[in-house]
């Protein structure tokens, strides 16, 4: 583990440790293995050593999702990897409508190859990110929206801060259509610094959910996922899109009120990425590559 993440972590547990005595409660802890096996020879393994939050007050959280990956590709050595985010959550009251809170987040992700630790990557970011939300009624639905305002500095490979640096505006929008289906979109537009051209290009994107639950018995349950994400970068006159139709079958059981255990397999029925790409050889790329899913988790919270 390099020598940044080892210290962000130590620097967490010491915050942890140090509010203990006043104040602080935990929130929520998830730890998960989920293994991704695809058609093509490749499957990633990712070890979530904990996600979820420790309350330190009434308005402020302390954030974090710890996960070591392990990736395996037919013809290539294995690489491992690190994704992390820690940060804070503080509520900020009302404004106007909307509930306010403000997420100060700092992410790094690293990978290598297992063997020699050779073509090593990292990357961190620092975000800032007001996040407004109120409920709203849709044809007589309840549904809960939310406007987030994003601004990150960033770096690749200890490369200049500014090379991925800029801001996001997100809008949300979730709820339960009905006992079994509930949505869940998105809209999200980009402004990030180009090295190559020193100006801002600007994307446009969208990511939607609607799925689909039916309790069956004795803790289990089917499950479908319905995915569409897309985005349109102007700038590359680049079009992406991934959809995909994944049923699923997971299992529940609640030991306290305190205490949970899951698991749940799943396969993509249905798989579809596009690219279009202008100046690309291969102006455009359609392929399918179905995905089977397995994982097995605890909370606590």
């Amino acid at each position: 583990m390099s020598n940044t993440i080892q210290k962000t972590a130590l620097a967490a547990a010491i915050a942890l440790a140090s509010t203990t005595s006043f104040a602080g409660e935990l929130g929520s802890l998830t730890s998960e293995v989920k293994v991704n096996d695809y058609e093509k020879g490749l499957t990633k393994t990712e070890v979530t050593i904990g996600k979820g939050s420790y309350k330190l007050s009434d308005d402020v959280s302390f954030l974090f999702d710890v996960d070591k990956d392990f990736i395996d590709s037919e013809g290539a050595a294995r690489k491992e990897g690190w994704d992390t985010q820690f940060g804070l959550a503080q509520g900020i009251g009302t404004i106007g409508d909307f509930n306010t809170t403000m997420y100060y987040l700092f992410r790094y992700d690293t990978s290598w190859k297992a063997s020699d630790e050779s073509d090593s990557s990292d990357t961190k970011q620092y975000i800032i990110a007001p996040y407004l939300s109120k409920d709203i009624s849709l044809g007589g639905k309840d549904f809960s929206f939310g406007i987030e305002l994003w601004a990150q500095l960033g770096n690749d490979n200890d490369e200049s801060l500014k090379n991925i640096s800029g801001v996001e505006t997100n809008f949300y929008l979730s709820g339960a259509l009905s006992e079994n289906w509930n949505l869940e979109l998105a809209w999200y537009n980009f402004d990030y610094y180009d090295t190559d051209e020193e100006e801002y290009d600007y994307q446009i994107g969208t990511e939607n959910y609607l799925t689909y639950s039916l309790p069956l018995v004795s803790g289990f349950s089917f499950n479908i996922e319905n995915y569409v994400e897309a985005y349109h970068t102007p700038d590359s006159d680049t079009t992406i899109a991934y959809a995909h139709i994944q049923p699923e079958f997971e299992f529940k059981k609640e030991v306290n009120e305190n205490f949970s255990w899951h698991a749940g397999v799943s396969y993509e029925a249905f798989n579809w990425e596009f690219k279009d790409a202008k100046g690309n050889k291969d102006d455009k790329d359609i392929f399918d590559n179905n995905e089977f899913q397995a994982y097995l988790g605890f909370t606590i919270q």
